[in-house]
């Protein structure tokens, strides 16, 4: 079931985008469409698993474990990011193949730069991932509604699909401003650069700068959260307490 899901959303969103530029003559946003599509199924791996993972280890009853391991809990959910990565990589590359298949895109990149923003904008999300998850064991199933909440907020003012700052967005500047403190719309912008117009590493350089600090501040934000609510736990003795 949910390998169908994580084939399926991506794949459906970024198509029904890609058939919608091409039947209102935007042809040149079809490719914008495949490649939100990429991403959307890493974004949908940070919210509906990276978050919630340690939520659902403690309804399973394994949480416990982590706290016996030599690991801190942050080490742990990194592991945990690098698998979700590679385990969303196929889905990732099935829109790419029936994407560019199907639509013909053509795309003028510079790999080097396309390479190094894929990796900060992945280490940005998780990082963020890991900040939401803190959330998840503190507040348990009550935070799962976050999700609902920013989930396609986040994908609309991120610009998986269109350009959300800059030249080409449709939202004020103020709108603008706002969506750049999102990781995922800084490296949208960076990875349509470098995908489609031959955007070099100079050329992203800043987006690149910017990824990378919001990767650092959002793992050790993320790091001392866990930290704090563990030693919160331990000290309540409400840290594997089922919260429903």
């Amino acid at each position: 079931m949910w390998v169908a899901i994580n084939l399926a959303v991506p794949l459906l969103s970024s198509l029904a985008m890609a058939l919608l530029y091409g039947s209102t003559g935007l042809t040149r946003y079809e490719g914008f469409a495949i490649l939100g599509g990429v991403v959307l199924a890493f974004w949908g791996n940070v919210l509906w698993s990276m978050a919630s993972q340690f939520n659902w280890d403690k309804e399973e009853g394994i949480f416990e474990i982590y706290l016996v391991s030599p690991a801190p809990i942050s080490a742990i959910l990194v592991g945990m990011s690098l698998g979700g990565i590679l385990g969303t990589a196929p889905s990732a590359a099935f829109v790419i193949l029936i994407g560019w298949t199907f639509f013909h895109i053509s795309i003028n990149a510079s790999w080097l730069a396309v390479s190094l923003t894929f990796i900060l904008t992945l280490a940005s999300l998780y990082a963020m991932g890991m900040v939401l998850s803190s959330l998840y064991l503190a507040y348990g199933r009550e935070a799962e509604s976050l999700n609902n909440a920013i989930g396609e907020p986040i994908t609309l003012l991120s610009g998986l699909y269109f350009p959300s700052i800059g030249s080409g967005s449709p939202f004020p500047f103020a709108i603008q401003v706002a969506a750049s403190l999102i990781p995922l719309t800084i490296g949208m912008d960076a990875l349509r650069k470098s995908v489609f117009y031959t955007g070099s590493v100079n050329s992203v350089s800043l987006d690149l700068l910017v990824l990378a600090a919001m990767a650092v501040v959002l793992l050790f934000l993320g790091d001392r959260a866990l930290k704090a609510l563990e030693e919160r736990g331990r000290r309540e003795g409400t840290l594997v307490l089922r919260l429903r």
